[in-house]
């Protein structure tokens, strides 16, 4: 019997590691004795392998610092420690650089990866009995997490699937693995799909049958409790026609998620929610990407889309802007080509104070992002303090507005190239520089404040 060691380092995370516990499902099988943890732990056990997951590459340096803590726990001896997950298939080169490990690319879906058989551990279920021993809670629970698809067939630029899993499998076997996480570890509550494209499935219809046939048609309840189906990586709008609107009105998703990455996709957007909205389906939500080729004109076109249709269709349809980031950037510091810093920093300020989603209800939309897009320039170049704390310094901020309004071209292009950057040390240094009284008192009002908490 052999030890075996499943680490993911001890970043937040909404979902349980899924390859990790596939693994352990992998070694019990084998005999083995597993234990599952979350971040750095010492102890005396001689492990014969440890496993290091990885998720994105702004949790780099967690990352890192965990694979280098389990490599000196094993005295360097490489052959026992294997490193995987989705930072890691996006950029071996850096774990190497970095750990002097060689990490697994990809997923864990051909026969042999992890000893000398026939056995594709991605298609096993997880050990959902390894959640026990660690003192920390998922976003979501008592659910079945998994997939009924593998891949996408789209080659997105900004989106990183095709490159982990560039094979698109159009049905991977919902039904019996569901069906075999209920037999060993009993009924869940929830089902969580995972799937990236799963409508570019040409076994859709069979996909809702088996989520029919696991006790999730629309209006499901156990336990006295409502069920629901989440396709939490969201669907694709436009290949959402009036018979696969009716197929999803047949199970209990709640709410469907969308993706509205562009304003040139606002026409077979509208199409798609006016079919759902049409089956009865009116619990949706929308991930809205911004920071990638759009400015701030074009998301708030978006944002404000989506409002109009919950009022006029009834909905409630609840948006999620997604700001973009490359997917080499071990930060969340970079500014698309249309976008200031300043200019995601207000809109930060704004999500902080919605916790991140923006109503459906059109009275709150225009209070927190303004009644053009002309406002809503306004309000997030204003200071962080008149945005978070909108009531308490409402005349302030109405006055800092006025004079916002009052440059002139010249006057905003100083006042952008002082402010965009949202550096306060170079607000300083150009400060005593300034001429036009209209600009100092705007770039005033940003030297007296500390800031609104966000992720920079």
């Amino acid at each position: 019997m052999k030890n075996i060691l499943l680490v993911e380092p001890d970043y937040a995370s909404r979902f349980p590691p899924l390859g990790l516990l596939k693994i352990g499902t992998y070694h019990k099988e084998r005999g083995d004795n597993v234990q599952f943890v979350r971040g750095k732990i010492k102890d005396d056990t001689y492990w014969d392998r440890v496993y290091v997951t990885s998720l994105f590459s702004f949790q780099h340096r967690k990352t890192i610092d965990t694979i280098l803590h389990y490599k000196k726990m094993v005295g360097n001896d490489l052959d026992r420690m294997f490193v995987g997950g989705i930072y890691a298939s996006l950029y071996p080169g850096v774990i190497f650089r970095e750990t002097g490990l060689f990490p697994h690319v990809g997923l864990l879906d051909k026969p042999g990866i992890l000893g000398d058989d026939d056995v594709i551990v991605d298609s096993l279920i997880p050990d959902y009995s390894l959640l026990e021993s660690v003192g920390y809670t998922y976003g979501l629970s008592d659910c079945y997490f998994g997939y009924a698809t593998r891949g996408c067939p789209n080659r997105c630029r900004f989106c990183a699937v095709h490159l982990i899993e560039p094979d698109f499998v159009h049905y991977s076997g919902l039904y019996s693995y569901v069906d075999a996480i209920r037999q060993e570890y009993g009924e869940k509550q929830h089902l969580v799909l995972m799937d990236n494209n799963v409508l570019a499935s040409n076994e859709f219809d069979r996909i809702i049958g088996d989520i029919v046939r696991l006790g999730f048609h629309r209006g499901a309840r156990r336990n006295g409790r409502k069920r629901f189906v989440d396709f939490n990586q969201g669907v694709d709008a436009s290949l959402i026609d009036r018979e696969k609107a009716k197929a999803l009105a047949s199970i209990c998703v709640e709410p469907l998620r969308l993706a509205y990455d562009s304003v040139k996709e606002r026409r077979v957007f509208d199409r798609a929610v006016r079919y759902l909205g049409a089956e009865g389906l009116r619990d949706l939500s929308a991930y809205v990407l911004y920071n990638w080729e759009d400015g701030p004109a074009d998301l708030y076109s978006r944002l404000r889309h989506c409002v109009e249709l919950n009022s006029e269709l009834d909905l409630y349809m609840y948006t999620f802007p997604m700001r973009f980031a490359p997917l080499d950037r071990v930060d969340r510091r970079h500014v698309g080509p249309l976008w200031t810093a300043r200019e995601i920093r207000g809109l930060q300020c704004i999500l902080n104070v919605t916790k991140g989603l923006v109503s459906h209800r059109m009275d709150f939309f225009l209070r927190a992002f303004g009644e053009s897009p002309e406002e809503f320039l306004e309000i997030i170049w204003m200071p962080d303090r008149y945005i978070v704390y909108r009531n308490t310094y409402e005349e302030s901020a109405q006055s800092w507005r006025s004079t916002f309004r009052k440059l002139s071209e010249s006057q905003l292009r100083e006042f952008r190239d002082i402010v965009g950057r949202n550096d306060k040390s170079a607000m300083h240094r150009a400060y005593p520089k300034l001429r036009s009284r209209r600009v100092r008192r705007l770039v005033e009002a940003h030297l007296e404040e500390s800031g609104c908490d966000g992720d920079e």
